[in-house]
């Protein structure tokens, strides 16, 4: 059959690989590591609006930005009465609000009010306004805009979105963590956490259809056993402890607003040596892999 230009045939486009050229294919390893230039970065009031993308794209040999091969994470600084306006090509939007106060207001969608210690989540795809109020504002966020460009796929449009516009306070927040604080955990709890979902996502308890959410907590003198899973997770201290994380061999600190990079199957624990409670926002590609059955959770 000849292609639409008449000129030649589509079959002259089909190749074959060998079951050892096919089988099994290898990709460059992630390794742990903490973003910190990009984070210090964030926080320079010199620094002017805009995104600052936590990009690994050269490891992951992607013609997109990407922070894993599913997740980029990125920060937003947006200067004190100025505001930035995306689109983003995401299934969904997760954003923690690092200092400052604003609004964010989604083209025939809502429009939600934030302030310092806040986390919301919005519909991706549609053109999204970011405005700061009176002082200098940061957002740190995460979304799964590398999943749908390895697709080549486009968003839903917002009224058939996979999630809703929802807000956590920081007051609402605060309160559920305390309730965390006081649970006794057993013998085969995987670690002091608290998953965020909304009303659309109650029934599967994750955040959207492909990411979880997580307050992760560590009290003072507490060890999170190590263990590993098939999900890449973004880790980003909220409060520090002081918290080392073990990641595959590296010791990372918790470093004040630090982003920590898990790979995929990574041997991790973390623990408090401090007096002071440890908090960390964490974003896994795990509700893919709940979906898919290949979580692969286990202690190591």
């Amino acid at each position: 059959m000849l292609n639409t230009n008449g000129r030649e045939p589509i079959s002259n486009r089909a190749r074959f690989a060998s079951v050892e050229d096919g089988f099994n294919i290898q990709r460059r390893p992630l390794e742990p590591r903490a973003f910190d230039a990009e984070r210090d970065r964030a926080l320079d009031p010199s620094t002017p609006s805009g995104a600052i993308l936590l990009d690994m794209r050269d490891t992951l040999m992607t013609l997109y930005p990407a922070t894993t091969p599913l997740l980029l994470a990125k920060f937003l600084r947006i200067r004190a009465g100025e505001e930035i306006r995306v689109r983003l090509k995401a299934s969904a939007e997760i954003y923690y609000v690092l200092q400052g106060r604003g609004s964010s207001e989604q083209i025939g969608g809502e429009m939600l009010t934030w302030a310092s210690g806040d986390i919301f989540c919005l519909a991706g795809g549609a053109e999204t306004t970011h405005r700061a109020h009176a002082d200098d504002a940061v957002l740190y966020s995460v979304t799964d805009e590398p999943l749908l460009a390895f697709s080549g796929v486009e968003p839903a449009p917002l009224s058939n979105a996979p999630i809703e516009a929802v807000h956590y306070s920081a007051d609402l927040i605060e309160r559920e963590l305390h309730a965390l604080f006081r649970r006794t955990l057993g013998p085969d709890t995987p670690g002091r956490a608290l998953f965020l979902t909304s009303r659309k996502m109650e029934a599967t308890r994750t955040c959207t259809p492909a990411l979880t959410l997580t307050l992760n907590a560590v009290l003072p003198g507490e060890r999170q056993p190590p263990h590993r899973h098939n999900a890449a997770a973004i880790v980003f201290v909220i409060k520090g402890g002081p918290v080392n994380s073990a990641i595959g061999g590296h010791l990372l600190p918790w470093d004040q607003a630090s982003v920590l990079l898990t790979p995929p199957n990574a041997v991790h624990s973390h623990e408090n040596t401090g007096q002071e409670a440890a908090i960390a926002l964490i974003v896994q590609d795990g509700a893919l892999h709940y979906h898919c059955r290949t979580m692969g959770f286990e202690f190591a």
